[in-house]
């Protein structure tokens, strides 16, 4: 499924944050940061390869930490052998080194040598990377809408590690403050993704991305006439099809969740008009209509986008829905789907 991307993913070395109209890229955030100026940049480790660049960049952004091969290998869509040959080639320049007393024997862990990381932290300006990694961890944010992702813990963590990274190096920027607020929401820490999420909208009014937020997040502590007012704020805001479809699905969800089912009905019919190509959208629908004439042509696209979906991987794929609400939207897609 191509995934279809808002505005806030426009990526590019020194770009400023402004919010643009609304563009489709790559679902992988990476290898458009290295088409811009960052290229320049690590060109000046004598890499040969748009691949080398991304391994050098994954192992400098993502908290500063070393990646295993296996983790190097499901972030790429290269063969196993080309990413050996290439891990070899940087490690025998001096780019990389094999960490040291690894305790899993299965895995080999690489760092940046020293050498490199100084290369990097002394050639690119803080505020510039501080916003890409930013939208970087909100791709991987997105990802967890998926139901495809081999491994949601995985891709959580790396979620906050990248947002954390982000904040700490700009927190007055409302991307930064945004993306960390959003990677304590799916960790469901809802406190602290209130006051991410707050801190995002005081920087700038009218992200429409931090108010949904911030409203989702409100209905998470029970504090759901807020969250109605401000998640109706949010869609006002949004001018693109996705940033409506999310914020009408944050609704579908308050109103099924509220037992409000006419307001949910309505909701889910929205959402497979605005994104047929998308399993939340049947999902709404199925969960909110008991008997319906289009119910089966439903399940039916539903399964054809997730061949094995059985309802209990609402909560394996969407673990910022609380137990009780997880198990009321389960016990409803049980009508239809076993």
């Amino acid at each position: 499924m191509t995934i279809q991307k808002d505005n806030i993913y426009e990526f590019g070395f020194g770009r400023s944050d402004q919010v643009e109209k609304n563009v489709n890229l790559l679902d992988e955030a990476v290898f458009s940061f290295l088409y811009g100026g960052l290229f320049r940049v690590l060109k000046s480790l004598s890499l040969t390869s748009l691949l080398d660049l991304e391994i050098v960049f994954r192992l400098y952004v993502n908290f500063f930490k070393g990646l295993s091969f296996y983790d190097i290998q499901y972030f790429t869509q290269s063969p196993e052998r080309t990413l050996w040959r290439r891990l070899k080639y940087l490690e025998e320049n001096g780019v990389i080194r094999k960490s040291k007393n690894q305790k899993d024997k299965r895995t080999i862990r690489f760092l940046l040598s020293k050498k490199s990381y100084d290369i990097l932290s002394n050639s690119i300006p803080k505020e510039d990377l501080a916003i890409t990694i930013s939208k970087i961890a909100m791709s991987y944010a997105d990802k967890l809408w998926m139901f495809n992702v081999r491994d949601p813990n995985k891709v959580r963590k790396t979620l906050l590690n990248l947002a954390r990274s982000s904040v700490s190096l700009n927190e007055n920027n409302f991307l930064c403050q945004f993306a960390f607020g959003l990677s304590y929401y799916y960790g469901g820490n809802f406190d602290l993704a209130l006051n991410h999420s707050y801190n995002s909208i005081k920087l700038n009014k009218k992200f429409a991305h931090g108010r949904r937020l911030f409203g989702s997040s409100l209905f998470q502590i029970d504090e759901k006439k807020r969250a109605y007012t401000e998640m109706n704020k949010a869609l006002e805001l949004y001018e693109d099809i996705y940033g409506q479809w999310r914020t009408y699905y944050e609704l579908w969800r308050f109103s099924f969740l509220d037992d409000n089912l006419s307001d949910a009905q309505m909701y889910s019919e929205k959402l497979v008009r605005l994104q047929p190509e998308y399993p939340q959208s049947y999902i709404a629908y199925l969960a909110s209509n008991k008997k319906s004439g289009t119910i089966r042509s439903m399940r039916s696209k539903l399964t054809q986008l997730v061949p094995n979906f059985t309802p209990p991987m609402i909560k394996n794929f969407h673990s910022w829905i609380r137990e009780d609400q997880a198990t009321k939207i389960i016990e409803a897609l049980k009508v239809h789907v076993s």
